[in-house]
């Protein structure tokens, strides 16, 4: 019996989670409310780099969209105690799991690509071409047009990474409390990047807007990463092999995103590569042998 077949989950993961969906609930409860359907109702917010934007929150009109949001969301975030219950912890693998797993793995994949594509429009009320969506559109922009998609794409991106983080780590019997624990934390932050709409190219950290929006997506990135490059570093220390050479490829691509950001490139594009390559490196972690040490 392995050693995490040997233990329950430990209540600290349910509590985490539990503070987390109740410190959302009420910030949108209470802080967020008139801000979606007040604030970002007026021209000034829906202003962004010179554009005056139809709709970046999809509920002008339809107020009542926002408690069900809320709801959902909630429900999405309370979900992640099932993953880590039914998954990490789970006596063993069975088929369902695997299913639910590659299914969201392909799906979230999938989805995140298509956005980055979709078509979109520039302040000067033309349509961006590819090369706009490669040098400087990011999915945050896109998600000005399309804030339900956008919300779409937090949820899925979240949750399909961190599942399949958690087979990867049942698979090989591995079990890191840091790692699920910035894991956790990572996929719950995309949720205030999806309420905090863009800013456009614009960076004004003294604007709570564009602040949360900004701190959201960089924790979603760097803590829903480091699960795997942590378990990738442990892997590799004990057996090198194809472990070290699928850590240094994934921390090459994850420095290169972090080199483009530092030059001021960035877009959904450039943003999707190191996404990509993380459901790569998990569909061969978690559905191939590529890694598994032959008898």
């Amino acid at each position: 019996m392995s050693e995490i077949q040997k233990r329950s989950m430990p209540k600290a993961y349910a509590v985490l989670w539990i503070i987390i969906t109740a410190a959302y609930g009420i910030w949108m409860a209470v802080f967020m409310r008139n801000t979606v359907l007040v604030s970002y109702e007026t021209e000034a917010q829906r202003t962004v780099d010179g554009y005056l934007q139809p709709d970046i929150t999809g509920m002008i009109g339809r107020h009542w969209l926002f408690p069900v949001w809320t709801v959902v969301s909630c429900i999405a975030l309370i979900l992640f105690i099932v993953y880590i219950k039914k998954v990490l912890y789970a006596e063993a693998q069975s088929k369902l799991s695997a299913a639910v797993c590659l299914v969201l793995l392909i799906a979230g994949c999938i989805y995140i690509n298509w956005y980055g594509l979709l078509d979109v429009t520039k302040n000067d009320g033309t349509p961006a071409q590819f090369i706009d969506k490669v040098t400087y559109i990011t999915a945050s922009m896109t998600g000005l047009e399309y804030p339900w998609l956008f919300r779409g794409w937090g949820l899925l991106a979240s949750a399909s990474i961190f599942i399949n983080t958690m087979y990867c780590y049942r698979r090989y019997d591995y079990n890191n409390r840091l790692g699920v624990i910035l894991g956790s934390i990572g996929s719950a932050a995309i949720f205030i990047t999806v309420n905090c709409p863009s800013y456009g190219e614009t960076k004004d950290f003294s604007v709570p807007r564009c602040l949360g929006h900004w701190a959201g997506a960089a924790l979603f990135a760097v803590c829903c990463a480091a699960p795997l490059v942590i378990f990738l570093i442990s892997k590799a220390k004990a057996e090198k092999g194809r472990y070290l050479g699928g850590l240094i490829a994934f921390c090459i691509v994850l420095l290169a995103l972090g080199a483009f950001i530092v030059l001021g490139y960035k877009s959904a594009i450039i943003e999707n590569i190191p996404m990509t390559a993380a459901y790569i490196l998990l569909f061969m972690l978690n559905f191939t042998g590529f890694f598994k040490k032959k008898d």
